[in-house]
């Protein structure tokens, strides 16, 4: 018993003097390992990157063909603006039209797509009085009202936007209301 507890401790010191020489092999350059911070550029795309390599750098930004020579988002003068409203507010429709059976506004998310894309660009909202603006570059963008789970539903709302103007597009939300 006491021979099996010898060669127990034996085979023990072994291992540990193994491995103890082992890490003593492995030498670790100073600054190899080194953490980037979860900072991001925006890109003149709209898009943003994060720092990679060995010296943390910027990624590069995706090309863009964009038409404003400032090369970013912020600097242009252009976007979208425009009005969410709720209708119809009355069950029967009246000849004159009723005044209080206006359409209302809608606040509500909007969310603004390039056009083809799955992904929002940017999300928004339509403050009490049912108006929004967007800064965006030029391009052709979709922008999607969030209504409730069932009713209001909110139509889709494709805009194009160009340098130096902003673009109008009203949203029209059905309250199921007939």
């Amino acid at each position: 018993m006491r021979k099996d507890a010898v060669i127990i401790g034996i085979t023990a010191a072994v291992i540990i003097v193994g491995l103890w020489i082992a890490s003593a092999r492995i030498v670790k350059v100073p600054g190899e390992w080194q953490a980037c911070t979860q900072e991001a550029k925006l890109c003149p795309d709209g898009s943003a990157v994060g720092r990679t390599g060995p010296n943390c750098e910027f990624a590069e930004c995706p090309s863009t063909t964009a038409t404003s020579t400032s090369g970013g988002i912020i600097p242009y003068n252009s976007g979208v603006r425009g009005t969410v409203l709720l209708g119809p507010t009355c069950p029967v429709a009246r000849i004159p039209p009723d005044p209080a059976c206006a359409d209302k506004p809608y606040a509500t998310a909007i969310l603004v797509y390039r056009t083809g894309s799955k992904s929002p660009f940017i999300i928004g909202n339509s403050s009490s009085n049912g108006t929004f603006e967007f800064l965006l570059p030029p391009g052709s963008y979709t922008l999607a009202a969030k209504g409730g789970t069932m009713l209001p539903r909110c139509n889709e709302t494709s805009v194009t936007v160009v340098p130096d103007v902003y673009a109008t597009a009203n949203i029209s939300c059905d309250t199921g209301i007939r």
